[in-house]
C-alpha cells in the first residue's frame, strides 16, 4: 500500500511533468503574444538611370512637444513629446534621360544636361533612436505625428544643403565625371551645357 508521503511525491512529479509538458508543446505560455502581419500591396521593378555624384551623411536629432490648447491657454495634462535621433543620407545627381547629345564630330562632343538635383533623401531605420517619449491620457502620442515630424525634418535638412552650395557642387562633379568618361572614350574636346 502506498502511503500518504508517497502519494503526495507521485502527484508533484505528475503535476510537474503536466506543466513541463505544457510549456514544451504549447510554446506561446511564456510568450508575449506579438502578431506581425506585413503585405506588399503592389510592387514594380524599373530600370536606374541616375548619376549620382554626391551623398551627404548627417545625424539629426527631432524634438516635438505639442498640449492641447483653448485659443492660447494649454490645457494642463495634455502635453504628448518625444525626442528621436535618427541618420540620413542625401544623393544628388542627374536624370541620364535628360542628357542629349548636340554635336557628335570627330573628337569633338557637345552635350546638354539639367542640373543637378536631389536623387534620394532616405533615413537609416537601424539607426532611429527614442530618448523621451510622453503621451497624456487627453492627447495620445501617435506613429503619425513621428513620421509628420521627420518629414518636416528631412525637408528642412534638404532645404540647407541647396542654400549652402550642395547642388552647385554636384554640379561641378557631374561634368568633372562626364567629361573623364568621354575622355576615356576617346573625345578631346568635351562642351557641357545647361
Amino acid at each position: 500500500m502506498i502511503d500518504k508521503n508517497d502519494k503526495n511525491k507521485i502527484l508533484m512529479i505528475l503535476f510537474a511533468i503536466f506543466i513541463l509538458f505544457t510549456i514544451l508543446t504549447s510554446g506561446n505560455i511564456l510568450k508575449l503574444n506579438k502578431e506581425k502581419d506585413s503585405t506588399t500591396i503592389l510592387g514594380k521593378i524599373s530600370q536606374i538611370q541616375e548619376l549620382s555624384v554626391n551623398k551627404y551623411y548627417y545625424t539629426n536629432i527631432v524634438s516635438f512637444k505639442q498640449n492641447k490648447k483653448i485659443k492660447d491657454l494649454e490645457i494642463p495634462f495634455t502635453q504628448k513629446s518625444f525626442l528621436i535621433k535618427y541618420d540620413g543620407v542625401i544623393r544628388t545627381g542627374i536624370d541620364l534621360n535628360n542628357v542629349k547629345i548636340i554635336e557628335n564630330k570627330n573628337n569633338n562632343i557637345k552635350l546638354k544636361i539639367k542640373k543637378a538635383e536631389i536623387l534620394g533623401h532616405t533615413i537609416d531605420e537601424k539607426n532611429i533612436y527614442v530618448y523621451d517619449e510622453k503621451t497624456s491620457l487627453f492627447n495620445k502620442l501617435q506613429i503619425k505625428d513621428v513620421f509628420t515630424e521627420i518629414s518636416k525634418e528631412k525637408k528642412s535638412i534638404e532645404e540647407k544643403m541647396i542654400k549652402e552650395g550642395f547642388l552647385e557642387e554636384s554640379n561641378k562633379n557631374t561634368e568633372r565625371l562626364l567629361e573623364n568618361i568621354l575622355m576615356g572614350l576617346g573625345y578631346e574636346n568635351i562642351q557641357i551645357v545647361y
